[in-house]
């Protein structure tokens, strides 16, 4: 829910989770009183009310019409104050959407390095003159002071409830009349000229953003995709300079959890103001298309349900397909024949759920896609540069013909769970830089000669195979792979890796982050880690690392002692989740880790005090359901939050205070403290 919609949760939930239901039954009442049967006669069987003093005929009459008199002015009241809440609605939203301004000022006269008083200067000028405009709007809206006199005698600035009182009928006009001059008046016309004066290609990142429901949280790897394929930035290192660039403007706001373990933005979301700004310019400029019927002009089509943009077919010039709320895309011989224009085909999911909401809700994240076949079309779609599929059900198999996408650099095709096999037209993708193969549970092995794709940066979920198959990639073969800076690698229940294979991971000398996977099973349900069954082969591995590794995530670790394994001397970032680690051992001597994970370790046996002797450069440390870990004296994180020794003994301490108030006030009603 965004920040508009959740300041005006209390007023619409008024009108809708109160008012309509109370007219609902209003209007029962009418018609019972309507009804030639008496109110006092028994219904469904039910026992009759306790008997009323008889009346006459012609007294019943006059007090069913009082009755229907009372009825309807309580009613025309409850249709007041449903306008009335309605109107609240209104202010609400005028006053909020005043703060935006007033907190770009403040932003602009923060960003100034060094210090400028007289940028400053101005910009306090600017938050003075928007506060003085908010307060004058609570006083015309609401009637409440906002202004502080002093307060001589200690008056209490605070307003009654019989002093709240709603403007007249006629204001109500005045307000929305007031929220259409915000949203379409000079300030408003001036950024839309500015985000249409911005260089063609900021423009371009920046109307993209239109296309996402008011908000949503959206992943800036996508963001960097989407706009490497068409051009607006060179590469993805230009991509999140100009995604840092959209923030300092504030055009998007920083979204997401942030915890000490990583202080980079990895998500965004944009003001409801902003985005109804960005919609309005991405249709005035033919950007983008968010109707459900007009999609066979549109340069940029977004699928959002239904089934009659589908039908209509897209325009031949359509350079982006997004998927933004369809459930169910049936493809059809005219999706993908001449579009020669095509760069971005988003059919995937482009949302994040955690695991704990796909358990929840499973379908709020399934895609299902029919006519799978046809993606042996997309050859025709000669400029395709970016390709998701992710999430998508019923894709067993990838078209041997993908490999005439010559132009394609990113494909996803994470969490397809019923794909088997890639086919070898994937090893002819030779301008292909990102390739996520994460959560593709049923590929037994991956193609032999994805070593020809020399631009691969990112690889993610690479299947070791057995050894004695010859038709798929082992791991001497990526050492080809002079670009490659990550590499997940999944190590499944049935792999046979050669007996030097992963010595080899020694020669990747640009690999900076390394995630290894021991099993299918790496997710956590119900805080219990699914252990796989480790073969003994695999267990008696002798591993080595990149030598310039920066990162090491090691999913169902195998080993008790990590002394057993490679030592991770370089590394600045180790993550550990789940596995039968008991120890990480008890040398001191060359570790670089500075940030540590450990995650649903349910054997691990170790200390604070041991950790910090170990990890003598370490800064931040998250510790999670690790339920033998004994904690010391340093601060350690514990599920996203610094907790101390100091900080126990003070929750101690309140616990036992409260307790003895309770005891103290047993008679008295149960006061909650909130305060923490």
């Amino acid at each position: 829910m965004s920040v508009l919609a959740h300041g005006n949760a209390t007023s619409r939930g008024v009108e809708e989770d109160i008012l309509v239901p109370l007219l609902a039954r209003l209007a029962n009442i009418s018609a019972l009183l309507d009804s030639n049967a008496s109110p006092s006669d028994p219904t469904d069987g039910q026992a009759p009310p306790p008997p009323i003093p008889a009346s006459s005929a012609a007294e019943d009459a006059k007090l069913r019409a009082r009755c229907r008199a009372l009825l309807e002015k309580v009613r025309r009241d409850m249709v007041q104050l449903e306008r009335v809440f309605r109107r609240i609605d209104d202010a609400e939203k005028r006053i909020r959407y005043s703060f935006d301004p007033v907190e770009q000022h403040l932003d602009d006269a923060l960003q100034h390095e060094p210090p400028d008083a007289a940028r400053i200067h101005a910009g306090l000028l600017a938050v003075d003159a928007g506060v003085g405009s908010i307060k004058a709007g609570i006083r015309e809206a609401y009637n409440i002071p906002c202004d502080d006199d002093g307060g001589a005698g200690g008056e209490s600035s605070t307003t009654s409830p019989s002093q709240l009182q709603v403007s007249a009928p006629g204001t109500a006009t005045v307000m929305t009349k007031r929220v259409g001059e915000i949203r379409h008046g000079p300030q408003m016309s001036h950024l839309r000229l500015a985000v249409g004066g911005f260089e063609a290609r900021l423009r371009g990142c920046v109307l993209c953003l239109a296309a996402f429901p008011e908000g949503a949280v959206i992943k800036k790897r996508m963001l960097l995709h989407w706009w490497v394929a068409e051009g607006f930035v060179p590469s993805a290192d230009e991509g999140k300079s100009r995604f840092d660039e959209l923030i300092a403007k504030g055009i998007i706001i920083p979204a997401g959890p942030t915890t000490a373990l990583c202080s980079t933005v990895h998500r965004c979301t944009v003001r409801p103001w902003m985005r109804d700004l960005l919609v309005s310019v991405a249709r005035r400029n033919g950007f983008l298309e968010l109707n459900f019927g007009d999609v066979e002009f549109a340069h940029r089509a977004c699928l959002r349900g239904g089934k009659a943009q589908q039908a209509a077919g897209f325009s031949a010039a359509v350079r982006a397909i997004y998927n933004i709320g369809q459930k169910y895309v049936e493809l059809n011989e005219r999706w993908f024949a001449g579009k020669k224009e095509l760069r971005v085909l988003q059919l995937g999911q482009w949302r994040e759920f955690s695991t704990a909401q796909q358990i929840a809700s499973p379908m709020d994240s399934h895609i299902e896609i029919s006519g799978v076949e046809r993606f042996r079309d997309m050859e025709s779609c000669k400029n395709l540069r970016y390709v998701s599929f992710r999430g998508i059900s019923r894709i067993e198999s990838l078209p041997n013909s993908i490999g005439k996408l010559r132009q394609l650099q990113v494909l996803d095709l994470r969490a397809c769970h019923n794909l088997e096999e890639l086919g070898q037209g994937i090893t002819k993708l030779d301008r292909l830089e990102y390739l996520d193969l994460s959560e593709c549970h049923l590929l037994v092995g991956i193609p032999k000669g994805l070593g020809q794709l020399t631009r691969l940066e990112i690889l993610k979920g690479f299947v070791i195979a057995n050894s004695n198959s010859r038709d798929f990639c082992h791991l001497n073969e990526l050492t080809k792979l002079e670009r490659l800076r990550k590499l997940g690698i999944v190590i499944g229940k049935m792999a046979v890796p050669m007996e030097d294979e992963f010595l080899k991971l020694g020669e990747f000398k640009s690999l900076e982050s390394l995630r290894i996977s021991w099993g299918v099973l790496s997710s956590a349900k119900n805080g219990v880690v699914t252990e796989p069954s480790p073969r003994h082969s695999v267990e008696t591995m002798m591993y080595a690392l990149p030598p310039n590794l920066k990162k090491l995530d090691l999913h169902c670790f195998p080993l008790a002692d990590f002394e057993q394994w490679v030592r991770p001397t370089g590394v600045r970032k180790l993550y550990i989740r789940g596995g039968k680690l008991e120890t990480l051992g008890d040398y001191e001597n060359s570790w670089e880790t500075e940030v540590l994970r450990l995650r649903f370790l349910s054997n691990l046996q170790y200390d604070d005090a041991r950790l910090h002797r170990l990890f003598k450069k370490l800064k931040n440390t998250e510790i999670h359901e690790c339920p033998y870990f004994t904690r010391g004296n340093s601060d350690v994180v514990m599920c996203g939050k610094t907790y101390t020794r100091r900080r126990r003994a003070r929750d101690v301490r309140r616990a036992a205070e409260r307790a003895a108030q309770a005891r103290q006030e047993i008679d008295e009603p149960v006061k909650i403290d909130t305060s923490g």
